[in-house]
């Protein structure tokens, strides 16, 4: 079992790295992608985006908490597979997409089909011993942020070298990749519940409403509504400041830096989350990620810009990675693929209104007042985790 629960830990951690390698190359262009194919202005493109982004993440809201139930019913490797071999036929569809509307429904397809670090942290969280979750969770995240790292930055690169179409070819390829090494490598020892354990709709709610859980996912859906409000805009303030520049190239550097901090702070937070309560952590980024994202309001160049935000990543680590670990130790294993599911809901609902947030306010009050707006709500975010989060 000590072999066991390693080996399928490493194998996850390679299949997520390129699964979200892949998802992730596609961010530096996809404003830029809707603005080519709907012929729009930068502000129409943000709307766009806004819309896209949003009906995925809401789409995935109503769907994760159902996908984690027959989780804690099937297993959850056949839910992460799901969820990377849906999202990678998804990814090959958007390059054949001839309008927006169309762009809309696979983003929204895809919200429903993927949802891989919720499938994959069930899976981890069921697999591993209570003990070693932290450092499991942080190795996992590790692996998150090195893919969203290298995906912006390779994306970026390819789609302003091969265009945009074979760069969605190319990457789909890549999360398909993943999902073989998961399909061939890992072995699931599968616990189903008990009869006063079975998962269902009332079950789910049940546990959705419980104090464990409930404030740990409202803090979820705020940091994730928080983050998504200005992923979504950088590509476009970047053409904004210099409409010269390689934008997509750049965009993914700004975001490859992000996930490259963001890897430095999961490492770390992976190892201190043994020794420092992980509420204190939490709440430390909340406060300091809060800080760190005015810092863009100050940048006058393309360079400044793509700096101070990939600064932001020291921080967005230490929030993904604690807030997911500690739903892992808020409920018992056979319940580990529901809260998993719920988590995924509250992020994807998160993600969503902030798409639609930050895409309809970007467009009234401009890009670069959005960032002050993100950091305020962080700061926010830090009051709550001190109100409801108990030691």
């Amino acid at each position: 079992m000590h072999e066991i629960w390693k080996k399928n830990l490493y194998a996850i951690f390679i299949a997520e790295f390129a699964v979200l390698m892949g998802f992730s190359s596609v961010l530096p262009f996809m404003p830029l992608f809707i603005k080519e194919v709907g012929q729009t202005t930068n502000a129409e493109a943000a709307f766009w985006t806004g819309i896209a982004s949003g009906g995925a993440g809401l789409a995935m809201f109503l769907s994760a908490p159902l996908w984690g139930i027959v989780a804690d019913r099937w297993g959850r490797k056949p839910m992460l597979l799901r969820a990377q071999f849906g999202g990678a036929l998804t990814v090959v569809l958007m390059a054949f997409a001839p309008n927006i509307g169309t762009l809309v429904v696979l983003r929204i397809a895809q919200g429903i089909l993927a949802g891989t670090i919720a499938a994959a942290s069930a899976l981890v969280a069921s697999q591993t011993p209570q003990n070693k979750l932290p450092f499991s969770m942080g190795l996992l995240m590790v692996a998150v942020f090195s893919g969203t790292t290298l995906g912006p930055f390779l994306g970026g690169l390819m789609a302003d070298s091969l265009g945009y179409h074979m760069t969605f070819l190319i990457t789909s390829a890549i999360i398909f990749l993943g999902g073989f090494i998961i399909l061939f490598v890992v072995n699931e020892k599968f616990e189903k519940a008990t009869r006063e354990q079975a998962t269902s709709l009332s079950s789910l709610w049940h546990l959705a409403t419980s104090k464990k859980l409930f404030m740990l996912l409202v803090i979820t859906f705020a940091i994730f509504a928080g983050l998504q409000m200005t992923s979504l805009i950088i590509p476009l303030h970047i053409s904004e400041l210099s409409p010269q520049a390689m934008v997509a190239t750049q965009s993914g550097v700004a975001l490859g830096i992000i996930g490259l901090l963001s890897v430095v702070s999961s490492v770390s937070i992976g190892r201190l989350g043994e020794r420092i309560p992980l509420r204190k952590i939490l709440i430390s980024s909340c406060f300091l990620g809060g800080i760190s994202y005015c810092a863009p309001l100050l940048a006058g160049t393309v360079t400044q810009f793509v700096i101070f935000v990939g600064l932001t990543g020291l921080f967005i680590g230490g929030l993904q990675t604690t807030s997911n670990t500690l739903v892992g130790l808020a409920v018992p294993r056979t319940q580990q693929g529901m809260a998993y599911g719920l988590a995924a809901s509250a992020t994807s609902l998160g993600m969503g209104i902030g798409a639609l947030a930050g895409g309809s306010l970007s467009s009234l009050i401009g890009f670069r007042p959005m960032f002050a707006v993100t950091g305020i709500l962080f700061i926010i975010v830090g009051f709550l985790a001190i109100k409801l989060i108990k030691q």
